[in-house]
């Protein structure tokens, strides 16, 4: 057993040297777990065969909880999706924010954000750019570029609030002129509307943000119209656009 646990530290602490994605290295994570659980199916079975009923129990009832969060974190990680019976759902809601350390990630978070000035880009849209808007979207969605909540499991929006939209170019057409496209990729980008930026300095996007779309409160499901919020580098550290999130917030809606 120790043996086992020795292999699987020394994967965990390989896959803590490369710079893989949290997704993808939650899902490693999940799949690595299967195998010493596998092996304390083996211990269960031998003590069942000695008719060590005691210890027989007690690392059945180890084996059951461990294949519990197996199957949890396989319909997480790999299908975006909370089951009902995920019994973490009840810590988020009772539990104090302290306990899960989000004020600590929070101000995290917040330094890295400003360490950038950013604005608000005002955009002169056109008249038809909420319905490319809602087309790229749920293409985006359907092909799941964009994650989303599942609104059967949980109140709030289908996407979360100030999601990244992934797909995106602020083309200069003129000195004080440019325009804003979007798309599904960066082959398809469409345009969807000019802004006026009479600085001399060149304007500098550092990210375009969605909300809105689907959401669900009382019981009923509601729909509203995406909406895009464009950022760029401030000439002036005015203000600073602050965003945070974590699994434990995606969790709990109001």
């Amino acid at each position: 057993m120790s043996f086992l646990l020795d292999i699987i530290n020394g994967i965990n602490k390989f896959l803590g040297y490369l710079d893989i994605s949290p997704k993808y290295l939650n899902r490693s994570y999940t799949i690595l777990s299967i195998f010493p659980t596998l092996y304390i199916l083996r211990i269960v079975y031998g003590l069942l065969q000695n008719e060590n009923y005691l210890q027989f129990v007690l690392y059945s009832i180890v084996f059951i909880v461990l294949i519990y969060f197996i199957v949890l974190n396989i319909f997480y990680y790999f299908f975006d999706k909370n089951l009902k019976a995920d019994v973490t759902q009840l810590f988020v809601k009772y539990l104090p924010d302290e306990v899960f350390n989000i004020q600590q990630e929070a101000k995290s978070n917040t330094k890295t954000m400003k360490a950038v000035d950013t604005k608000e880009i005002e955009v002169d849209f056109y008249d038809d750019y909420e319905l490319i808007l809602a087309m790229n979207m749920q293409e985006l969605i359907d092909k799941k570029v964009i994650s989303v909540n599942d609104l059967n499991q949980t109140e709030g929006y289908l996407i979360e609030w100030n999601t990244i939209y992934p797909y995106y170019f602020v083309k200069r057409i003129h000195q004080n002129q440019y325009e804003l496209q979007i798309g599904t990729s960066y082959q398809s980008l469409v345009p969807i509307g000019r802004i006026e930026h009479k600085s001399a300095e060149k304007l500098e996007p550092v990210g375009l943000y969605v909300t809105g779309g689907d959401f669900v409160k009382d019981g009923f499901r509601y729909h509203e119209p995406y909406h895009l919020t464009l950022l760029a580098k401030s000439e002036t550290p005015l203000e600073s656009h602050t965003m945070t999130m974590s699994r434990t917030q995606r969790r709990k809606k109001t």
